[in-house]
C-alpha cells in the first residue's frame, strides 16, 4: 500500500515537472514569485540593519524643562541658529539703551548643527524642541538632542555651557519668581520671569552700608554673605554628619534698614534665583505649600523669600497671642450658622463655610524644613516685629542667622554719606548734597540745624571730613535715621 501511493506521488511530480518545463506562464509566475520574496527579504534586512544602527550608533535624548533651558541658551549664542527657517525673536533692553536681539528655532522645528565643545571633537547633532506636555497638573516645554555615537560627553559639555551662559547672565541680572494663579488650569504655580521680560538690574554687596561687627570688624552685609558662601561650600561636610543641607535667615528690625537690599545683594554676588513665596492667598493650603516648594524651583542652590512674614499669613503669629482671636472667629462664625439655619431651610440655608484648604502652622514648617523639603537652600525670612513670629518658626535649626536691622550710627551714617556723594567733585556740591539728603528725612526742625551747620562748614571741608561733620550733627540733633532715610 504504502509503495503503491509513493510510486503515484513520484508519477504526479513527473507530470507537473513537464508540464511546468513546457509553460513558461508557470515559469515566470514562479521567478516574479521568487523576485518578490527576495525584495521583501532584502527590505527586512536593510530595516533590520537600520534599526540596529539607529538602536547601537544614534542616541535621543529628551531634556525636560530645565536642561531644555540650558540647551536653548547656548543654541541662541551658536551662529548657526540663523539658518534655520522658522525661528522665534525675543528682544530685551539693556542699560545702554540699545536692544538685544536673540533668536531661537521654532517649536516643533528640528535644527540641525555641526558643533565642536572644546575638549570634544566637532559632531553633528540635532536639537528638537517640542510643544508643552502634559506631566501632572502642569504643562513643561521639552527638547530632544540626537546625535551619533554613544559618548555624551558633547551633551553634557552644551549644558555646562548653557549654565555659564545663565550665569553670566544673573551676574548683570537679578532673578525673581513669584507665584501666580493660572487659576482652574493648574492653580498656584510659579511664574518664572522669560528671556524677554524686563530684569532688575543685580547690585553689589558693597551697596549695602551696615554697621561693622564688633569682633571681627567686617560689615555685617559682608559677614552674613560669607556664611551663605561657607553654607553653600559645605555641602559634604552636612552629608557626612547627617545634617538637612539647609540655611535660614532672619532680618529683623525697623522699617527701611535696608533687608529687601541686603537679600538683593546677596542674590546677585551668589548669582542665585530669588522664589518670592506669598502666603495671603485663599488658595495657599498645605497641599499646595508643598508642591510649590517641591516642583517647578530651579536645581539647589536657590533663594526662598519670606518677605514681612509676620503680615502674610495669621498662621505664622504667635500661637499663645493668636488662639483667643481664633476662639472668637470660631464662636462668631458658629453664631451665624446657627442664625442661617434658623432663618433658611432647604436649598436657601447658606452653608457653613469649612477651613478645608487652610494653610496651617505645621503645614508650613513640614514644607521648609520636613521630611520632604528640598535641601541646597536658602531661607530668607523678613519682620518688623520678630516678637510677633510664633517661636517654632524661628526656633535654631530652622533660623541659623538672625541680624538686627536699627537705626543709622554715627559710622554707618558717615560710611553711607561717603558711599553716595563720593562721586562729587567740588565741595560746593558735596554741601548742596547734605541739604538736599536733609531735605528727604521727617524731623524738619532737626534737618534745619543739621544743614544749616554744614553748610556754613561746606566750603572748606572734603567730602570725607563732611561725611564725618554730616554725621556728627546728626547724632548731636536725636534724629533717629535709617538707611532710607539717608
Amino acid at each position: 500500500m504504502g509503495g503503491a501511493l509513493s510510486f503515484q506521488a513520484r508519477k504526479w511530480v513527473q507530470t507537473f515537472m513537464r508540464y511546468f518545463a513546457n509553460s513558461d506562464y508557470l515559469a515566470g509566475m514562479l521567478a516574479m514569485s521568487a523576485m518578490g520574496v527576495a525584495r521583501d527579504g532584502a527590505a527586512q534586512l536593510c530595516l533590520s540593519l537600520f534599526t540596529w544602527a539607529v538602536k547601537f550608533l544614534w542616541v535621543s535624548v529628551r531634556l525636560e524643562e530645565k536642561d531644555a533651558e540650558l540647551v536653548l541658551a547656548w543654541l541662541r549664542e551658536r551662529p548657526e541658529v540663523h539658518t534655520s527657517t522658522q525661528l522665534t525673536l525675543y528682544s530685551r533692553a539693556t542699560m545702554q539703551a540699545a536692544r538685544v536681539y536673540e533668536y531661537e528655532p521654532e517649536i516643533q522645528t528640528t535644527t540641525r548643527l555641526r558643533c565642536s565643545v572644546k575638549g570634544h571633537r566637532a559632531q553633528w547633532i540635532w536639537i528638537t524642541r517640542r510643544e508643552s506636555r502634559e506631566s501632572g497638573d502642569r504643562r513643561q516645554p521639552v527638547a530632544t538632542v540626537s546625535f551619533f555615537g554613544r559618548n555624551k560627553g558633547l551633551l553634557e559639555a552644551i549644558l555646562e555651557s548653557g549654565r555659564e551662559i545663565q550665569r553670566r547672565r544673573m551676574e548683570k541680572y537679578l532673578t525673581v519668581v513669584q507665584v501666580y494663579d493660572y487659576k482652574k488650569e493648574h492653580g498656584l504655580n510659579w511664574l518664572h520671569p522669560q528671556d524677554k521680560d524686563r530684569k532688575q538690574p543685580g547690585r553689589s554687596i558693597s551697596s549695602v552700608v551696615l554697621p561693622r561687627c564688633p569682633s571681627t570688624g567686617l560689615c555685617q552685609a559682608e559677614a552674613l554673605l560669607e556664611d551663605a558662601r561657607e553654607f553653600l561650600d559645605s555641602e559634604l561636610w552636612y552629608t557626612e554628619r547627617g545634617i538637612p543641607y539647609r540655611r535660614g535667615y532672619l532680618l529683623h528690625g525697623i522699617p527701611g534698614g535696608g533687608k529687601s537690599s541686603l537679600i538683593m545683594a546677596v542674590a546677585s554676588e551668589l548669582m542665585l534665583p530669588i522664589y518670592m513665596l506669598q502666603l495671603s492667598s485663599e488658595q495657599m493650603s498645605d497641599e499646595t505649600l508643598n508642591s510649590l516648594l517641591q516642583y517647578g524651583m530651579h536645581d539647589p542652590p536657590t533663594i526662598l523669600l519670606l518677605e514681612d512674614v509676620d503680615m502674610l499669613h495669621s498662621a505664622v503669629l504667635n500661637r499663645r497671642s493668636n488662639d483667643a482671636k481664633e476662639r472668637a472667629e470660631e464662636e462668631e462664625e458658629e453664631q451665624s450658622d446657627d442664625a442661617s439655619k434658623g432663618g433658611k431651610t432647604g436649598k436657601n440655608a447658606k452653608p457653613r463655610s469649612g477651613r478645608k484648604g487652610r494653610l496651617t502652622l505645621s503645614g508650613l514648617l513640614n514644607a521648609l524644613d520636613g521630611p520632604t523639603a528640598t535641601t541646597g537652600r536658602l531661607l530668607f525670612m523678613t519682620t518688623n516685629a520678630r516678637d510677633r513670629l510664633d517661636p517654632a518658626l524661628r526656633r535654631s535649626g530652622r533660623i541659623d542667622y538672625e541680624l538686627e536691622f536699627t537705626s543709622a550710627g554715627r559710622e554707618q551714617t558717615e560710611r553711607l554719606f561717603e558711599r553716595f556723594y563720593q562721586d562729587f567733585g567740588t565741595r560746593s556740591k558735596a554741601s548742596t548734597a547734605v541739604v538736599d539728603v536733609e531735605a528727604g528725612t521727617s524731623e524738619v526742625a532737626a534737618r534745619s540745624s543739621v544743614s544749616g551747620a554744614l553748610a556754613a562748614q561746606g566750603q572748606s571741608l572734603s567730602t570725607k571730613e563732611l561725611a564725618a561733620a554730616f554725621a556728627k550733627q546728626v547724632e548731636k540733633s536725636g534724629v533717629q535715621l535709617t538707611t532710607a532715610d539717608i
